[in-house]
C-alpha cells in the first residue's frame, strides 16, 4: 500500500491550525495530521506503545494551547521550525531516489529534529525514543495491522457475555496467545469499565498466569495508566496487583484494555469482594479491611498524611451534577442579557437559573470531551485531575469547527440554559418513587424528620474544613478491592487514584458496605426497610447503642461500626467528626444520582446523606455553646 503523501497530510495540518486558532503551520500541527491519517504509521506505532491516537493528540493541544480569536496576519505562514523539518525530509526521500515526500520521511525528520513541541510531548508521556526511531525507519506502509486470531472461551460457570468490542480489545490485548479463557467478571462499582478474571493459554496448551483484566473508554483506561506510573507503582506493597505491559488502545475502538498482574507467589485465581462477602460474618469483613486494606497499604497512603485546610466545594463539588446544562448558541444568537460565570466562582454568583436563561462561561477548563454526544464538560480546575469544581455541561458542539481537548482554558462560550443541577437532583430523587414530600427543606415520614439533602447540601460548600491530605485511591469499593491467596488484600482500578481528602476512601466503603453487603442481605428496598436502616445508622452518627430491633441489621451494622473505628484513626482532630459528615453527605448525595445503584441502594443514600448533614449541624451548635440547647433541629428523628 502507497504512503500517504505531502500534499494531503500538510491540507489536514492547515486544518488544524485553523481549528486551533493559530493561523501558522507548525511542527505540532504536522505531527497531529499524521496521528489523523487512519492506519498510518504515526497511530500505528504509538498504539503499539500503548497510546491513542487521540489521547496524544490532546496532550499535544494542551501542550501549545488555542490562540486568540482575532487574526492578526494572513496566509498560513510556516515557523522556521516546520521549515527544517520539512527540509530533513526532503533530504530522506532523496537518499532514496524519491522527490516527493510522504508521511514516513515527515515522521522521522520530527523524531531526528527531536527539539519540537511532538517530541517533547512524547518524551513526557515516557517513549523510548531510540527504538521509537527505528521503528519508525522500518515499519511500512499499510492500512491495516494483521493480527492472529485469538480464540475466546468463557468458563461454563461463569454468568457473563461480550459485546463485540470487548472482544476486539481482549484479543488484541492477548495477541500472539492461541486463545484466553475467561474465568469471571468481578461485579461491583458504577463505572462503565468492565473487569474480567483471564487465564491465558498458549499455543501448547499451557496456561500462563492469570490475570485480572479491564476494559473501558481509551481516555479512562490511558489516564489510569498514567496515574498508576504517579501515584501507585512506588507506594504499593511488595504482594498486590501490578499494572503489566502498557495499555492496549486501538486507534480503531473507542474501547482500551490494561491487565493487572499479581505477585502473589500462588496460582490461586484472585475474587473480588463483591462476589464472596454474602458468605462473610460481618466481624470477620471488618477485621480482614483493617488488618489486610487499612494496615497494609495505610503505611504508604492513609497513615502518610499532611495537614489540609479546605474549602468543601474543592474537594466535593466534582461529585454532584453539572451546575448547567447549556445549548451552546452563536455569536449571532447570543443576546446582550447575558449572566457570566468567572472563576474564582462565589455561590452567591450561582443563582436559580431559568430555563432557556443565557448563560457566559468564562475561564473554565476542558475536563471531558465527547465527540459522539457532542458535548463538552467544563469545571473549575487545572489540567486533567480528577478533582474539578462546579461542572458545566455544554451541548451541541461542532468540533470540526473548532478543537476542543482536555485541559483547554475556554476564553468565553455561551449557551441557553437547557438542565441545571437542582432539576437533575430532584428527578434523581422523584425516581425513587418517594411516598412522601420531596419539595420542602425537610423530609418527614411517619412522624421521623430530616433535613432534605439536595436543599441543604448547598450551605456545606463554601464551609473550610480542617482535614488531612494523602495519596487516596479514589475509588474505595468492595468491587475494588480483591483478595488473593492466603487472604491476601489487593487493590486494582487506580483511574481516579490522587492527592486527597483523607477521608474520602472511608467515606466511600462506607457507601459500599451499605449498598453491597448490609442490603442485600435484608433482602427488601420498601421505604419501610430503609427507613429501618437509617434509624440505625442515625444511632451511630450520634454515638448511641445499636437499637435491638432488627437481628440482621444488628449483626450486619459490626461492620459499619469497624469502618467508623478506621475513620477515628484518620481524623485529623480526635474526635472532631465534622470532616466526616459533610464529606459522607456529599458523598451519598451522589451515589443517589447512580442510575446503576439498586432502588433500595439510592433510597438509602438519600436518607443517609441527610442524616449526615443532621449530625454534621447537631455537632457544629454543640461546638458553638455546649450549653445551649438545640432548637432547630432536636424535632429530627425525635422518636428515636
Amino acid at each position: 500500500m502507497s504512503y500517504i503523501t505531502l500534499k494531503d497530510i500538510l491540507i489536514s495540518a492547515r486544518q488544524e491550525s485553523h481549528r486551533m486558532r493559530h493561523y501558522y503551520l507548525g511542527v505540532e500541527h504536522i505531527f497531529v495530521a499524521l496521528l489523523e491519517v487512519k492506519g498510518g504509521i504515526a497511530s500505528g506505532i504509538l498504539e503499539s506503545y500503548g497510546l491513542q491516537p487521540n489521547y496524544v493528540i490532546d496532550a499535544i493541544r494542551r501542550k501549545v494551547g488555542k490562540g486568540g480569536r482575532h487574526r492578526l496576519w494572513a496566509g498560513i505562514p510556516n515557523t522556521p521550525r516546520t521549515d527544517l523539518i520539512l527540509d530533513i525530509a526532503h533530504e530522506i526521500a532523496l537518499e532514496e531516489g524519491r522527490t516527493t515526500i510522504h508521511e514516513r520521511d515527515l515522521l522521522i525528520a520530527i523524531l531526528e529534529e527531536a527539539e519540537n513541541i511532538p517530541t517533547r510531548v512524547l518524551h513526557v508521556l515516557g517513549l523510548d525514543f531510540q527504538s521509537l526511531k527505528s521503528e519508525v525507519k522500518t515499519r511500512k506502509a499499510s492500512t491495516q495491522e494483521v493480527h492472529t486470531f485469538v480464540s475466546i472461551e468463557i468458563n461454563p460457570d461463569a454468568d457473563l457475555s461480550l459485546t463485540k468490542e470487548q472482544s476486539y480489545i481482549l484479543r488484541r490485548m492477548f495477541h500472539g496467545y492461541a486463545r484466553i479463557r475467561i474465568e469471571q467478571q468481578l461485579q461491583g462499582g458504577y463505572t462503565p469499565a468492565a473487569l474480567f478474571v483471564v487465564t491465558p493459554i498458549q499455543t501448547d496448551n499451557r496456561s500462563n498466569s492469570t490475570v485480572v483484566v479491564k476494559v473501558g473508554p481509551t481516555d479512562i483506561i490511558l489516564d489510569e495508566a498514567h496515574r498508576y506510573e504517579r501515584y501507585v507503582k512506588s507506594t504499593l506493597p511488595a504482594l498486590t496487583a501490578r499494572l503489566e505491559d502498557t495499555p492496549t488502545a486501538p486507534e480503531a475502538s473507542d474501547l482500551a484494555g490494561l491487565k493487572y498482574a499479581f505477585i502473589t507467589g500462588s496460582d490461586e485465581k484472585p475474587h473480588n469482594l463483591t462476589s464472596i462477602i454474602s458468605t462473610w460474618q460481618p466481624e470477620k469483613l471488618g477485621t480482614w479491611l483493617r488488618q489486610n486494606i487499612f494496615e497494609v497499604f495505610g503505611k504508604t497512603w492513609w497513615k502518610q498524611t499532611t495537614p489540609y485546610r479546605f474549602e468543601v466545594w474543592r474537594e466535593y463539588d466534582w461529585l454532584l451534577p453539572p451546575i448547567l446544562t447549556l445549548d451552546i448558541v452563536t455569536e449571532k444568537q447570543a443576546t446582550a442579557q447575558i449572566h457570566k460565570l468567572t472563576p474564582p466562582i462565589k455561590r452567591s454568583q450561582l443563582k436559580d437559573f431559568e430555563l432557556g436563561e443565557m448563560v457566559g462561561i468564562e475561564n473554565f477548563v476542558v475536563q471531558k470531551t465527547d465527540k459522539d454526544k457532542k458535548t463538552i464538560q467544563l469545571a473549575v480546575g487545572h489540567g486533567t485531575d480528577a478533582a474539578h469544581a462546579y461542572k458545566i455541561e455544554v451541548r451541541n458542539i461542532d468540533f470540526q469547527k473548532d478543537a476542543h481537548y482536555r485541559g483547554e482554558i475556554l476564553e468565553l462560550v455561551v449557551g441557553r440554559v437547557w438542565q441545571t443541577r437542582a432539576e437533575q437532583l430532584m428527578n434523581a430523587v422523584r425516581a425513587l418513587e418517594p411516598n412522601f414530600e420531596i419539595t420542602s427543606d425537610s423530609i418527614t415520614y411517619n412522624d421521623q424528620k430530616i433535613p432534605n439533602p439536595i436543599f441543604a447540601y448547598q450551605s456545606l460548600m463554601d464551609m473550610t474544613i480542617e482535614g488531612s491530605l494523602c495519596t487516596i485511591h479514589g475509588d474505595l469499593h468492595l468491587g475494588n478491592i480483591l483478595i488473593g491467596p492466603s487472604d491476601n488484600g489487593l487493590l486494582i482500578d487506580f483511574a481516579q487514584t490522587r492527592d486527597g481528602h483523607t477521608l474520602f476512601d472511608w467515606v466511600t466503603l462506607e457507601i459500599s458496605l451499605f449498598t453491597d453487603y448490609i442490603l442485600p442481605r435484608l433482602q427488601s428496598d420498601t421505604w419501610d426497610t430503609i427507613w429501618q436502616v437509617a434509624q440505625y445508622l442515625h444511632q451511630i452518627n450520634s454515638g448511641k447503642d445499636l437499637l435491638q430491633e432488627n437481628p440482621i441489621l444488628n449483626e450486619t451494622f459490626m461492620v459499619i461500626q469497624e469502618n467508623r473505628r478506621i475513620v477515628k484513626e484518620c481524623l485529623f482532630k480526635d474526635d472532631n467528626w465534622s470532616e466526616y459528615y459533610v464529606a459522607l453527605a456529599l458523598a451519598c448525595l451522589r451515589a443517589m444520582t447512580w442510575k446503576t445503584m439498586t432502588l433500595g441502594g439510592r433510597r438509602l443514600m438519600y436518607l443517609a446523606s441527610g442524616l449526615a448533614i443532621l449530625t454534621f449541624q447537631h455537632r457544629q451548635l454543640e461546638s458553638e455553646d455546649n450549653d445551649k440547647t438545640v432548637s432547630d433541629t432536636t424535632d429530627y428523628m425525635s422518636n428515636y
